[in-house]
């Protein structure tokens, strides 16, 4: 039997069909052969050698791109190609209806074939691309170990009691170099290009000052227009391998988080996939930065992460914690936090809300969880005694 598709002559035969069968075979095994087996065989020193020497140079090409508009590429090819998606799935079922009503069962299968083909080798290419733009970059050596950030032995409560008032002390100290709106809350001191580039600005001098390996490319992080919906997911900031995009959250311009967002996701465009790593860079990065306000969010966040700690470590070991919720210079960070927290109760609730923060929640988790990074979403959380002995091998004893 013979048919025309395309001015192409297909003969339908046992051996060609079985085939096509083994072939769709392939290719499906192929995709997840493609996104798991670069990252099981580039481990050690050639991860390392690889997100340093190579990366820079793959990744220049899409990061280049991309730093050409001003808006974000992964927004608009999300909200388009969602749209794309469900015309073309829909005009797909008129189609194979349409061969299968005018000409016969074996042409719609035939179309079906076709499609298949080209979708899985869209998926292979997918995964490869996104090895090489951050999936082989979770492998590196961590910035933990690359600064030498532990300790054979628990450090004393000292040393923690000591951190959390160095965190404190910068804290307090850059929130009064920042001005206040009519409420009393500090916000963000210039436009978001230029939040941008001193982000960038921050994240290489941190990444010169302890030679982390990131790659010299600018990255023009995005404020993402339709942050206003996006913020149910519970997601501030995404890094888009494909393109090498940093896309933020910019439904309120947070002091106490954005400059820790966009190094993040600077981090990730650099060349770090681990969110401990990103998450530790983008602190010291904000601490170390010329801006106040990045100082501050910098400071916050380590407070934030010490203060419990410090307090369960003194009841464990007899020691009165300090008090700061009294304090008249924590007055000003209890309104910007209290800011942050009417902002967050704006938020719709029911049913619909619920099921985008579980299901974006979920969804991550098992992204990360395939990447190899145990505890999912949990790594996102950088262990209290990196920001301790940080303090005490390249604060205190360089004071």
């Amino acid at each position: 039997m013979r048919y025309q598709l395309k001015n192409e002559t297909v003969k339908f035969t046992k051996g060609r069909i079985a085939l096509r069968c083994v072939l769709l075979a392939v290719l499906l095994a192929l995709v997840p052969v493609a996104y798991f087996l670069p990252s099981a065989l580039v481990k050690g020193e050639a991860a390392n050698y690889y997100s340093e020497k190579l990366f820079p140079i793959i990744s220049m090409l899409p990061i280049s791109i991309s730093g050409m508009f001003m808006t974000s590429l992964t927004e608009m090819f999300v909200v388009v190609g969602s749209v794309s998606v469900l015309v073309l799935g829909f005009m797909f079922l008129i189609k194979c209806v349409s061969l299968c009503h005018n000409r016969s069962l074996r042409h719609m299968f035939h179309f079906i074939y076709l499609v298949l083909r080209a979708v899985l080798i869209i998926g292979i290419i997918g995964a490869l691309v996104f090895e090489l733009m951050l999936g082989l970059n979770y492998n590196r050596t961590s910035v933990r170990r690359q600064m030498h950030l532990y300790s054979e032995e628990v450090r004393p409560y000292e040393d923690y009691s000591d951190t959390l008032m160095w965190a404190y002390a910068g804290m307090v100290e850059a929130r009064k170099a920042l001005g206040e709106d009519y409420n009393g809350v500090a916000h963000m001191s210039t436009s978001f290009e230029t939040m941008v580039y001193d982000a960038n600005l921050a994240v290489s001098t941190v990444d010169h000052y302890y030679d982390l390996g990131l790659s010299v490319n600018y990255i023009r992080a995005k404020a993402v227009w339709l942050s206003k919906y996006w913020r149910y997911t519970d997601i501030v900031g995404m890094y888009d391998p494909f393109l090498g995009e940093a896309n933020i959250n910019t439904d309120y311009l947070d002091i106490l988080h954005l400059p820790l967002t966009i190094c993040h996701e600077i981090c990730h465009a650099k060349g770090y996939g681990s969110e401990t790593d990103c998450n530790t860079i983008a602190a010291l990065s904000c601490i170390n930065s010329e801006r106040a306000d990045f100082r501050y969010a910098g400071y916050y966040y380590i407070f934030m992460h010490l203060w419990k700690t410090v307090n369960d470590y003194a009841e464990y070991v007899g020691e009165t914690p300090a008090s700061f919720t009294s304090l008249e210079s924590f007055r000003p960070v209890l309104r910007d936090m209290q800011a942050y927290y009417s902002y967050r109760d704006s938020f719709d609730d029911g049913p619909i809300a619920e099921f985008i923060s579980y299901f974006s929640e979920d969804a991550n988790n098992a992204f990360l969880e395939s990447n190899g990074q145990q505890g999912g979403t949990q790594t996102y959380v950088v262990p209290q005694d990196v920001y301790v002995e940080y303090y005490c091998r390249y604060v205190r004893n360089y004071a």
